[in-house]
């Protein structure tokens, strides 16, 4: 029971956040903290949980595209590898489940996906030149035709994961759940 009680917190304020940043994303574009939710996971319960999670992204992402008029898009791929490396960074996480170390971790998923989706945007959409002066202005300012500069997707993930990630440890600490780190196995004499 004590490690189900965070794991529904966990898909709680998930599928809250995707909602949030569905419902309103002219305010929000992109307040999502996927990232955070599967850097959480593999920091906390390691690889036997992140099903759940994986779950709860493949139940909400219809939802929440078909509320913002989008349908499928291959941006989907990109999306999985930025949830793949915030696992492989949450994995490197399970020994500093301390408040501060969560929310820089929290914060290095966001930049790294921020990152990993513009370089896609920059290496195959036509509204950007092929040149150096064109991967900056897919990494900041964006397309003019766009609405907004691209520095809001980084502002608002980042501001989703963070938020997510100091809610869910503070969680664990409110429910009684040890946030320390657990030992490491001691070696084995000979």
């Amino acid at each position: 029971m004590q490690q189900r009680a965070p794991l529904v917190l966990l898909i709680v304020l998930l599928v809250i956040f995707r909602l949030l940043g569905a419902v309103s994303p002219e305010a929000f574009p992109n307040f999502q903290p996927l990232a955070a939710v599967f850097f959480c996971a593999a920091a906390f319960f390691g690889w036997r949980m992140l099903w759940v999670p994986a779950v709860a992204w493949l139940l909400t992402l219809p939802l929440t595209n078909g509320m913002q008029g989008f349908g499928w898009s291959p941006s989907v791929f990109v999306a999985l590898l930025g949830l793949v490396l915030a696992v492989w960074i949450g994995w490197g996480f399970r020994q500093k489940r301390a408040l501060l170390p969560m929310l820089g971790g929290a914060a290095l998923c966001a930049i790294i996906g921020f990152f990993a989706m513009n370089c896609l945007s920059w290496l195959i959409l036509p509204d950007y030149p092929k040149t150096f002066l064109g991967f900056v202005q897919a990494q900041w300012t964006g397309a003019p035709h766009h609405g907004q500069p691209t520095w809001v997707f980084l502002r608002n993930p980042l501001m989703a994961n963070v938020l997510f990630t100091g809610l869910f440890v503070l969680g664990q600490r409110r429910m009684g759940v040890e946030t320390a780190p657990e030992p490491l196995p001691a070696p084995i004499e000979r």
